[in-house]
């Protein structure tokens, strides 16, 4: 609608002196409804003192007032310790401790505004500095505190959609209904067919946008194309939220350029009053923060089809708008910051080291959500194949965890849908998700635990190192590196040790000697078998003996194997009852049986037996067998003063040299 604004004052105003005007050149017979009347003498001297063409707009003076301020955290983040764990557990451990103390410790109640202040939860430190001043906190820094109270005023005076009816609708929706928010489409006065992010982006509303960010939008996926209505244009062939961002700055500056110099009748409102100015800024700012959290410079301008014509499209000929890319028209925005931050995150080096977590913190990863080193946060794909992003970054983690979707798909509606953060996230999650910008679609990795036998394996491995030099060590790590991160290998690998050493390389791999597991009676052909059929990055050795996997995850493995079985089947020609002995023999189960060898109970309901409550890491039936067994339980597997989970079936006292030994 500005486009169209701008361009119907530069053709009706085309003999005044003082407009800027259109060179008109080959699309002159493009424009259709205007008519051309005798060109005044003012006109004539006016092309003849520009060579004989009509007068390009120039470049506007008026530049984007957003600092690098707006993308950093406050002054007196620097004078506090950057966390061990990052902030957002930060955050998380002293929301714990403003529970357990009733919001009566002062220092605890500062602390935690500070940390949702650096991490930008507006909504959780709106809370926090109610909370405090209800129950009569006294905060020695006053003025820190006055501060505090006007960010949060600040950000309340901003105009957004983020509160309204609607948006809430929308919100509620995707976090508790199971809501694609990549699905929903918008409809605008300019454009049709939009998504979330595209419609935020070209309103200039951050808020809006970084709010569908973190429920989990792809930032570079096209809606799909929805039927023309009159009235409503088309919006730019294959553009993302960025390319509407950049095209909405460029386009109300100019806008703003005009009203300035007494154009459009010197008109306000959202053209030339403070509206057109905070519309501007906000583009800026959407542009800045879509390019932070890893957007794609690359996409180009590209006209709809058969929208060449249109008067909002015209003024990409002026600008010769067409072809280029975000990278290429980058000064036309008005913002240093905005240049400055394109060429940064254009290098894929730097990309990966400072973009931004998806949280709306504007905090790298490594200090926000991924302040572990067992934190990854991005996965970079082999292929360069077109359509899909080169760098998946991880699921946002305040978006519903995908595990939440699947428990209703399984049929267990008790189930709430929590946030990614505070379900799945941690490293004794069993997979990770990273989300395709272009497509949105959600990759799934399976995450090996990080357990004491693993530990045990690395230690093992320091030992083979010693005496060697500094050069064969890292060309070793490297290759063993390169032979972990590619999933198929380590699938060969697995299966070539079941195969060659049967019942023994069974318990190797699968049981651990585990000796409530019956696994060492199936065949290890087929065991083998059924994970090569598998998709290679989510494929698993099963075991039956899963106490300690989340319920979750526990469901999705049995119901994964037991598919990846029925395929095994077809694809050796298994029928009739040799099919079904093999699949009655192999087929997983999601009950457990109970942790003492002597019992032969198992579980009727999926994690009816209680686990102990000293090492998390077997489940016994009844009370009884716990003290049954604790002479064996407590030598092997419970470690005394601590909590540590034995996901692999491993028994904590059984050593990796032990188990290879046995296995040669």
């Amino acid at each position: 609608a500005i486009s169209y604004y701008l361009l119907q004052y530069q053709y009706s105003n085309r003999n005044k002196a003082s407009c800027y005007y259109l060179r008109w050149g080959d699309y002159s017979s493009r424009c259709t409804g205007l008519r051309m009347g005798k060109k005044s003498r003012s006109s004539k001297k006016s092309k003849a003192a520009n060579n004989g063409h009509s007068r390009v707009p120039l470049v506007s003076d008026i530049n984007s007032n957003l600092s690098a301020s707006s993308f950093t955290p406050p002054s007196f983040a620097a004078e506090l310790p950057q966390p061990a764990e990052g902030w957002a557990r930060e955050l998380r451990k002293l929301e714990k401790e403003l529970r357990d103390t009733h919001y009566q410790d002062a220092a605890i109640v500062l602390s935690a505004a500070k940390a949702a202040r650096i991490m930008r939860q507006f909504d959780v430190l709106e809370k926090i500095l109610t909370k405090a001043e209800s129950k009569g906190v006294e905060i020695e820094d006053q003025k820190l505190w006055a501060q505090l109270n006007e960010d949060v005023a600040a950000l309340k005076r901003v105009k957004t959609s983020v509160r309204s009816d609607s948006m809430k609708q929308i919100i509620n929706g995707v976090m508790k209904e199971g809501m694609n928010v990549d699905k929903v489409a918008f409809e605008d006065s300019t454009f049709i067919g939009m998504n979330c992010l595209q419609f935020a982006a070209t309103r200039g509303d951050v808020q809006l946008m970084e709010q569908f960010i973190k429920m989990g939008a792809a930032l570079d996926f096209e809606a799909s194309e929805m039927p023309y209505f009159s009235g409503i244009v088309q919006k730019p062939k294959e553009c993302t939220a960025l390319l509407l961002a950049v095209n909405g700055a460029i386009t109300t500056r100019n806008v703003m350029s005009v009203v300035a110099r007494g154009g459009m009748g010197g008109m306000g409102g959202r053209f030339g009053g403070g509206e057109a100015r905070e519309t501007y800024e906000g583009c800026v700012e959407c542009a800045i923060q879509l390019v932070r959290l890893g957007a794609d410079t690359s996409v180009t301008f590209q006209f709809p089809p058969g929208c060449e014509n249109h008067p909002i499209y015209q003024t990409w000929h002026v600008w010769k708008l067409e072809g280029k890319s975000v990278r290429d028209v980058a000064s036309l925005v008005g913002s240093d910051l905005f240049e400055k931050t394109v060429e940064e995150f254009s290098k894929m080096e730097h990309q990966i080291e400072h973009v931004n977590c998806r949280c709306g913190s504007r905090l790298p990863w490594k200090l926000c959500h991924a302040g572990k080193p067992t934190d990854p946060y991005y996965l970079a794909d082999k292929n360069d194949e077109k359509g899909v992003s080169k760098v998946k970054w991880r699921y946002s983690p305040l978006a519903p965890c995908h595990c939440s979707t699947s428990h209703s798909r399984l049929g267990d509606p008790a189930e709430t849908k929590k946030i990614h953060f505070k379900c799945c996230w941690d490293e004794t999650a069993h997979r990770e998700y990273y989300q395709c910008d272009k497509t949105s679609e959600i990759r799934v990795m399976a995450r090996m635990a990080n357990t004491p036998f693993h530990r045990e394996a690395l230690n093992s491995m320091n030992k083979i190192m010693q005496g060697k030099s500094e050069e064969e060590i890292s060309k070793y790590m490297e290759n063993a590196q390169q032979m972990m991160n590619d999933p198929e290998v380590v699938i060969a690998s697995r299966c070539k040790i079941i195969r060659e050493g049967g019942s023994l390389g069974m318990q190797t791999i699968v049981t651990g000697d585990n000796p409530c597991s019956k696994l060492c009676s199936w065949d290890s052909e087929v065991y083998a078998g059924i994970m090569e059929t598998m998709d290679p990055d989510l494929s698993f050795c099963w075991k039956d003996v899963h106490w300690t996997l989340p319920k979750a995850e526990l469901l999705k493995r049995v119901s994964e194997w037991n598919e990846a079985l029925e395929q095994y089947c077809d694809n050796i020609g298994l029928n009739g009852s040799e099919r079904e002995d093999v699949i009655k023999l192999h087929t997983a189960s999601e009950f457990a049986p109970c942790g003492n060898v002597n019992c032969d109970k198992m579980e009727t309901s999926v994690k009816q037996f209680k686990k102990c409550s000293r090492c998390f890491s077997v489940a016994y039936c009844s009370p009884a067998c716990q003290k049954a067994d604790w002479k064996y339980h407590k030598k092997n597997w419970c470690r005394p003063g601590t909590r540590e989970r034995q996901t692999d079936g491993t028994p904590a006292g059984r050593t990796l040299q032990e188990m290879l030994a046995n296995f040669g």
